[in-house]
């Protein structure tokens, strides 16, 4: 028996049938070949286009503020060039996780009737080429 007989093949593909089972086979397949068709798109210059479409992309705003008042916390920032709206998001914890509570087009929002305590909040901006990275993180204290 050589290196590559049928019978080596068939000890493999029984070992593969144990561990992965006949339905896992088509999945562990179509990850394979995603895998190298990634990878050739990869090879002939997509990743360099991929790349300079991620240049693109709008930045985060700029110059976050926040002002505590009673039962609310008023946010002003930068616009950001590009940019067709905002998210603004909150934690009741320094560094999230956020939750969104504001989509809105202009550089301000007053979260009001809150609960009394210190909130922490972030601004992302968005485009046509998507979300941009968190702004910085203020707090704000509600009293």
């Amino acid at each position: 028996m050589g290196e590559f007989s049928v019978f080596h093949w068939l000890v493999v593909l029984a070992i593969v049938l144990i561990f992965f089972g006949g339905r896992r086979i088509p999945e562990v397949m179509k990850g394979l070949g995603e895998g190298i068709r990634s990878f050739k798109d990869g090879m002939s210059g997509a990743a360099n286009t991929a790349a300079t479409a991620a240049a693109t992309t709008v930045l985060a705003p700029s110059g976050l503020s926040a002002k505590s008042s009673k039962n609310c916390v008023t946010l002003s920032w930068g616009a950001a060039s590009g940019a067709t709206s905002y998210s603004v998001k909150r934690s009741a914890t320094s560094g999230g996780p956020y939750a969104l509570i504001a989509s809105i087009a202009v550089t301000n929002y007053t979260d009001e009737g809150i609960a009394v305590g210190t909130y922490y909040y972030v601004v992302t901006s968005i485009s046509a080429a998507g979300e941009s990275a968190n702004s910085i993180e203020v707090s704000g204290t509600a009293a």
